[in-house]
């Protein structure tokens, strides 16, 4: 019993009447988890839809929707994630040209006029699941198509036609195969006992802050289901919420992202609310040093870093509590050593050719969490491997501005930036200029100091090369970002540029 559908079945059969998911303080059960699963499967069924029908499921923290999720993969079906944060028009037109054979909600959602008419105009299966009741699911708009057209939408052999976060640009579709998630499961093996997988369910509570919406909550949420972990989460990060689950619940670990980290520092959290945490797995984007440092002299908890993607259907490299009690010191900045099976190579952007240990150059990665486990895949990240097999992401090839013909890393320009005491965060984007082709503007979130672009030229100078000083310097009361808290540089190019 390898497989992901089946492992989904035995653990929500081993004890239909314990506590499973929790949202708001309300529970639901391995049962109402299992019951949803089930309906899902049976409308789906009855209208036909083959293995690896497209299920568009719009990705709500909620256990409605978890229910959906568990039975559209218990089914081997293809879960088509659906932004619940894009405008009305945008999640309509999703419907619409997505060749989905159902598309699944929670009831809120389907208040909107605009989601029934784009259902109803494509034929497809509009179902509607509760908050808080995985097992009820309800018919909205009848399934449309006949029987060749529901057969031919389909993938099979794809779980997930996930979406990436959209931190540069708009978001992309990338499909994560079954086989592809297995491997990324198992890809996690040597953080825990190494104990052969069997359906049994365990203590404790994991809490999960991260939308579903993207990989590291998606695959957050079934690595603990699978587990046979129950799972208290939020619907969205708020420090007040992330201190009544830690203070409720005995997680031992924790997964935050930088800005998590960074919001429960600016809160003043009481450190006795983290005394029964040992570990924060940190990822979803850089981390600084200093914040992880920190961080563990204010908790006294270790922090975790982690790297993956989307393309890689969740991690491929991380640190191990092992290392850190080693290695803490002398490779802090690391995201840690890659995961068993996974093989990494470091080029020369320019010549392609490989560069020493050491040196900085593109990342290449191979490894059977993609969709192509024989094939070398080419990131755009800058990256270095040590000696020791430590990876060290140090920037990235697609955030370089060309002004006047020299290359400027936003990234490296952003993290000078963050270096002042005064800066809580900032970030760097590109903008049009008609004599150099584009320039480097900086948008600043300030901590408790006044707003003193002069002050913050005279910091970027000290520590830049002339050319990849900002020309200008915007303050912000808060960055726009991504559900994953990362910063969208292509809403923020889109806010400097209209000088909002």
């Amino acid at each position: 019993m390898t497989g992901l559908p089946e492992r989904l079945e035995a653990v929500l059969d081993v004890d239909p009447d314990a506590r499973a998911l929790e949202l708001d303080g309300r529970w639901c059960t391995w049962g109402d988890l299992a019951a949803g699963a089930s309906a899902l499967d049976e409308r789906l069924r009855a209208v036909g839809a083959p293995e690896g029908a497209r299920v568009g499921v719009v990705m709500r923290n909620r256990p409605g929707v978890v229910g959906a999720v568990l039975g559209s993969l218990a089914g081997r079906y293809c879960v088509v994630s659906l932004s619940p944060v894009q405008p009305a028009d945008a999640l309509a037109k999703d419907v619409g040209d997505l060749d989905l054979v159902a598309v699944v909600a929670d009831a809120a959602d389907w208040e909107s006029e605009s989601l029934v008419a784009a259902a109803r105009s494509a034929g497809v299966l509009g179902l509607s699941v509760p908050a808080y009741e995985p097992g009820t699911v309800t018919v909205v708009t009848g399934c449309a198509l006949d029987a060749g057209q529901v057969a031919a939408r389909a993938l099979p052999g794809v779980a997930v036609s996930m979406l990436t976060s959209g931190t540069t640009g708009p978001p992309k579709r990338v499909p994560i195969g079954y086989r592809n998630l297995a491997a990324s499961f198992a890809g996690t093996a040597h953080y825990e006992s190494g104990r052969p997988w069997q359906p049994r369910l365990r203590s404790g509570v994991a809490i999960l802050v991260a939308p579903i919406l993207h990989t590291s909550g998606l695959f957050r949420l079934l690595l603990n289901l699978l587990e046979g972990r129950s799972v208290a989460m939020l619907e969205r990060f708020t420090v007040d919420g992330l201190v009544r689950l830690v203070t409720s619940y005995d997680a031992r670990v924790l997964a935050l992202t930088p800005t998590s980290l960074r919001m429960v520092l600016d809160a003043g959290v009481d450190p006795q609310v983290f005394a029964g945490v040992r570990a924060v797995v940190c990822g979803t984007a850089p981390l600084r040093p200093e914040l992880a440092r920190r961080f563990e002299d204010a908790y006294d908890v270790a922090v975790l870093v982690m790297y993956g993607a989307t393309e890689f259907a969740g991690g491929i490299a991380g640190w191990t509590m092992k290392d850190w009690e080693r290695h803490r010191d002398d490779k802090r900045g690391s995201v840690g050593r890659v995961h068993p099976g996974v093989d990494v190579r470091v080029r020369d952007p320019e010549t392609g050719e490989p560069v020493p240990p050491g040196e900085v150059g593109r990342l290449d990665v191979r490894t059977p969490q993609s969709t192509d486990p024989d094939r070398w895949q080419e990131t755009t990240d800058l990256a270095r491997v040590d000696e020791d097999g430590f990876l060290w992401v140090v920037g990235r090839t697609d955030d370089v501005i060309i002004r006047g013909g020299f290359k400027v890393s936003a990234g490296a320009v952003a993290e000078v930036l963050k270096e002042h005491p005064s800066v809580r965060d900032a970030a760097v984007v590109g903008l049009p200029d008609q004599r150099l082709g584009e320039v480097p503007v900086a948008a600043v979130e300030m901590a408790d100091a006044a707003f003193d672009p002069a002050e913050l030229e005279t910091w970027a100078r000290a520590r830049l090369t002339p050319y990849q000083v900002p020309v200008r310097f915007v303050p912000l009361d808060a960055l726009p970002r991504t559900p994953s808290l990362k910063v969208s540089q292509e809403r923020l190019k889109a806010l400097l540029a209209s000088g909002s």
